[in-house]
């Protein structure tokens, strides 16, 4: 039969038609030679497909069970968990526009009582998954059932996941879907929102968010692609972002909440579900061995591929179980590093010999054996008042409260002021809390070296015990008067008649020899105060002061030569309180890590306890009134001495050390906290959230060393109020308040210069409260500041203690006064608790708002103010506290508690770490606990022990470190400022070049006139130098 031309052509043409699509055909079913992406170039060798409405098979799927003991959340106040029965395959969807048939439902449930929210999750049994790309047909948890995420992600572990996350959140508005990797952040730029994708404008269109959308990431070794119904919304490339996931892992489909207030939010109110309708999958194996990449390349090209674009396809790869192990790396083994072992050992057995070496030789245990003995069994010549026996002391000055303008200071002994000058004072103040180097300022243990600077409630005086001769200093009545009984101030008008009648009484000698007085402040005086004050070293006036004084019977001085010298001139009143307030702030601090309900009103309750503790105890201990303590105490050390000695030198002083004095310790230990958050110490903080139900706690590291020394200059001319960005760097954020005193410092400064001048009273005071009401009004710490301000120059210039003392009917009234604004700081924290009324609240609606000038209350932000703002009854509380401390021996024994006494040198130094020691041990611990499944009292019981252990072993360690960067340091500093540098010498002093033959020899006249001017020069330099000045103030 012969087939005609025509016909064979036509039959040539079908033939070259249909044997490709038959070869395709016959490919089709296996697709053994892959599938094949052709908008992006892409070749996969495996695939998992599953339509959930064609199958309830889930036989590629493993339904997962879990309960985390822990998250990994910021803002995460829940667990996750997983059951069975919250994965429901042929699920129906009625209301659905995009199918209406069966799905595969996910469901969430709402949280228990310890705050797990179990979910629904499904995982790949397959774990060889290694670059793909990912598709689904998801819808997301519906509107208005509380917040929650639907996630389709491939994970191996935190730092090598792919994710994206339809998340509907409280509120539509804020419903939105993320993608990421690698653990980041959930910003909203790394997402879209349901308004944007309910946009039909949109080029390609997209569906209703709350129905059926198509979600898909592709991962390649070079980039990741993320797509929202057919939309690339972000893509991430290895050369931007310098690291993408490589390691092989499991899909997830997971419907789960961990209530993250920056993502999904919630957890659900009720019952809630998520769907997904089908599943298309086409990856790499790990598992693929060379050989096998080899046999595929050689048997097949991208023209036998499958198409990934096929919805006909149904294909699922066969797998072996090793694809359902979990990849390890392998880890290659390069032997041990000997010589960075052996330059370890020897460098750290070079610094142990040497830290033991100074350590015997200084022996510190001798000396503390010592001064034990000292202090507690050595008889030496005592003061000529007893124990046991009221002693009046004559007091050399008027009160001034009577008087039209204040007194002028009296003139300090020589004695006092060569005791001075052996060391100079720090000038910085308190910080909050107070540093240790204010006990050196006004707070001496050893020596009474800056007495003028003390706070002190009239100390007894030492005196040397010779036999005294009273005719020399014959007594007189006592006015103005206190006693010491066993150490206590005893008001004279409080002494019975025999022991202000008796022959013991003491008469302070007169710091100066009448002879060597003159008329206090003169013009003259006041001159060379501020141009070149007298040295304060001058031995011969030392030993004209050292007069003995006489007693009246040979009984008495030998009875005070039995009676120990009086060691400490410390007021230890002020060192406890001090102590005090540092202890409560470190653990409000812990409280708001660790047990949030005791601070927080509102917040979630572990045990009923705790809300009866923040009514009770947290109004009294848990709240910030302790701080303004610190800001009025901190004016006293900046400012007393001026008070007293009006010069501008001790200003001048104080401002040039003020500023270094508190941020070079600072800046060490940011520096160190630094290293420690980079290398992972507060790696836990993270996961604490979902244990300790509080979200407070939030630190990172430094962007870059740039950022680091921005934010630690930044708290030098920071200006409150306001919240320096350091606060996110740096444990609990405390810094915030070297801003504070720092600011206050200068208006402290400056005040003091004002007020001194300002000599009638009522002026005065009136303008000490004109100051307070403003800084008030303004919300300003400034406050807190003068007010402390004012309570110096009570003490200092008026001396108020002793007018006080001498008159009940002013000092109890004034006492009830102040015992009341402390009452009422308390009850402004304590109504609250019981009653829906808040004064704080509407007392910081008084205020002006700094945007708009309105009334706060008038605007949006009218609400309970900042933690960095000031506070009404903090103010009330801080100065009521302050002048009670000042005024009552009974309060002043309660603190002077050896305790307190011992914690106060160490209060910088807890004020600096304990942050760190809580967000660093004390996660990790708890974390740890956590896992092991015990009770959450008992977790916080050892948690707090060992935390506040590790704070207090390490002061000994810390608080020498510290000292040595501010106190010494700025000692340097204070001395290059304020004198004049030594005359720069030649190098080969005291010779020239010409005699030692650097040059030729010149005549013999000028070399003679040459010797003669290198002399006179020599000459001056020496007097220069010897000569002592002050401040060149003169310019």
């Amino acid at each position: 039969m012969t087939i005609p031309r025509k016909s064979l052509s036509w039959l040539t043409v079908a033939i070259s038609i249909l044997l490709p699509l038959a070869a395709a055909a016959a490919a089709a079913p296996g697709c053994s030679c892959g599938f094949y992406d052709d908008t992006t170039g892409d070749l996969y060798t495996e695939s998992l497909i599953t339509y959930f409405n064609e199958t309830s098979d889930l036989s590629d799927f493993v339904i997962e069970e879990f309960e985390h003991r822990s998250e990994k959340a910021w803002n995460g106040g829940w667990r996750q968990g997983a059951v069975v029965e919250n994965v429901q395959s042929n699920y129906t969807i009625w209301n659905s526009n995009v199918t209406n048939g069966t799905t595969l439902g996910l469901f969430c449930d709402p949280s228990t009582k310890l705050h797990l929210v179990n979910g629904g999750s499904v995982r790949s049994r397959r774990r060889d998954i290694q670059y793909g790309t990912f598709r689904s047909l998801m819808r997301s948890p519906q509107e208005g059932t509380g917040g929650s995420s639907l996630s389709m992600r491939v994970q191996f572990n935190e730092t090598e996941s792919i994710e994206i996350n339809a998340m509907n959140t409280q509120t539509y508005a804020n419903a939105w879907v993320s993608t990421l990797m690698q653990n980041e952040w959930p910003d909203r730029k790394l997402g879209v929102n349901y308004t944007i994708l309910g946009n039909s404008s949109i080029a390609n269109g997209t569906a209703w968010p709350f129905d059926f959308m198509e979600f898909r990431f592709d991962w390649t070794d070079k980039e990741v692609r993320y797509y929202i119904g057919q939309n690339n919304s972000r893509t991430v490339t290895k050369k931007k972002h310098h690291a993408i996931p490589m390691t092989p892992a499991p899909l997830y489909f997971r419907h789960w909440s961990t209530g993250n207030t920056y993502s999904m939010e919630g957890p659900p109110y009720w019952r809630n579900v998520a769907n997904i309708g089908w599943a298309r999958m086409f990856f790499n194996s790990s598992e693929m061995t060379a050989d096998a990449h080899d046999e595929f390349d050689s048997r097949c090209t991208v023209t036998d591929a499958c198409s990934v674009n096929d919805m006909s396809l149904r294909e699922t790869s066969e797998y072996t179980v090793a694809a359902t192990k979990k990849f390890k790396h392998k880890t290659v083994s390069t032997g041990r590093r000997w010589a960075a072992i052996w330059i370890s050992v020897i460098s750290i057995s070079f610094t142990s010999f040497l830290l033991l070496h100074a350590i015997i030789k200084k022996a510190p245990w001798k000396r503390f054996s010592q001064s034990h003995d000292q202090s507690s069994g050595i008889s030496s010549p005592a003061p000529l008042y007893g124990s046991s026996e009221a002693s009046v002391i004559e007091s050399t000055s008027t009160t001034p409260f009577n008087q039209t303008r204040p007194s002028s200071p009296t003139k300090k002994s020589a004695d006092a002021s060569f005791r001075r000058s052996e060391w100079t004072p720090s000038a910085s103040g308190a910080s909050t809390p107070l540093p240790r180097y204010q006990s050196r300022e006004y707070l001496p243990s050893t020596s009474r070296r800056f007495e003028e600077d003390a706070i002190c409630p009239i100390p007894p005086p030492t005196l040397p015990s010779v036999n005294p001769d009273v005719t020399a200093y014959p007594a007189s009545p006592p006015r103005n008067a206190v006693a010491y009984v066993d150490g206590q101030v005893i008001p004279e008008y409080a002494l019975s008649d025999t022991a202000r009648n008796s022959s013991r009484t003491l008469v302070p000698l007169p710091a100066t020899p009448v002879s060597m007085m003159k008329e206090p402040w003169s013009p003259r005086d006041k001159e060379n105060s501020l141009v070149k004050p007298k040295s304060r070293e001058d031995p011969t006036i030392q030993e004209t002061n050292e007069q003995p004084i006489k007693s009246t019977t040979n009984a008495v001085a030998t009875e005070t030569k039995k009676a120990p010298i009086e060691q400490r001139q410390r007021v230890d009143y002020l060192a406890g309180l001090v102590a005090l307030c540092s202890i409560f702030v470190t653990l409000i601090h812990f409280h708001l890590t660790y047990i949030p309900a005791v601070v927080i009103p509102g917040s979630p309750v572990h045990y009923q306890s705790e809300v009866w503790a923040r009514k009770i105890i947290s109004p009294f201990i848990m709240n910030q009134m302790w701080l303004g303590v610190f800001f009025t105490t901190s004016t006293r050390f900046l400012s007393a001495r001026y008070f007293r000695e009006g010069n501008l030198i001790v200003i001048a002083e104080r401002a040039v050390k003020r500023t270094p004095r508190l941020l070079i310790p600072v800046t060490a230990i940011v520096m160190l906290e630094y290293f420690f958050i980079d290398v992972g110490a507060t790696k836990y903080l993270e996961y604490l959230p979902s244990v300790t139900w509080s979200t407070w706690a939030y630190v990172s590291k430094f962007p870059s060393p740039g950022h680091f020394i921005s934010e630690i200059l930044e708290l030098i001319y920071l200006i409150p109020n306001a919240v320096p960005q350091i606060t996110f760097n740096y444990c609990t954020g405390v810094l915030w308040t070297i801003a504070v005193q720092l600011q206050g410092s200068w208006l402290v400064l400056l005040g003091a210069v004002v007020v001194r001048e300002i000599k009638t009273p009522w002026k005065r005071f009136g303008y000490y409260w004109f100051c307070v009401l403003n800084n008030w009004y303004a919300r300003n710490w400034g406050s807190f500041f003068w007010l402390g301000l004012m309570l110096t120059d009570l003490d200092v210039t008026y001396k108020w203690r002793k007018w006080l003392y001498r008159r009940p009917l002013a000092y109890y009234p004034l006492m009830c006064f102040c015992a009341g604004m402390v009452g009422v700081g308390f009850t402004m924290n304590l109504l609250p608790n019981w009653i829906s009324y808040n004064f704080t609240v509407e007392e910081n609606g008084i205020h002006p708002d700094q945007e708009t000038g309105q009334p706060i209350k008038n605007t949006p932000r009218f609400a309970y103010p900042n933690y960095y703002e000031p506070r009404f009854n903090m103010l009330l509380f801080a100065v009521g506290m302050q002048a009670i401390v000042e005024l009552s021996t009974f309060v002043q024994k309660l603190l002077s508690f050896k305790l307190l006494v011992l914690v106060f040198p160490h209060i910088f130094t807890i004020y600096l770490i304990h942050g760190f020691v809580f967000w660093s041990w004390g996660s990790w611990l708890c974390i740890f606990l956590a896992h092991r499944a015990m009770a959450y009292w008992a977790m916080m019981l050892i948690v707090g022990l060992t935390s506040y252990a590790i704070i207090f072993l390490s002061l000994p360690i810390i608080t020498p470190i510290i000292e040595i960067l501010g106190r010494d340091i700025t000692l340097q500093v204070w001395k290059f400022a304020s004198e004049k540098p030594a005359p720069k010498r030649a190098t080969l002093f005291p010779y020239n070049k010409y005699e030692l033959g650097m040059v030729e020899a010149k005549s013999d006249v000028h070399t003679h006139r040459k010797e003669e001017e290198h002399a006179h020069k020599h000459e001056e330099g020496h007097r220069e130098h010897d000569e002592k000045g002050s401040l060149p103030l003169e310019a």
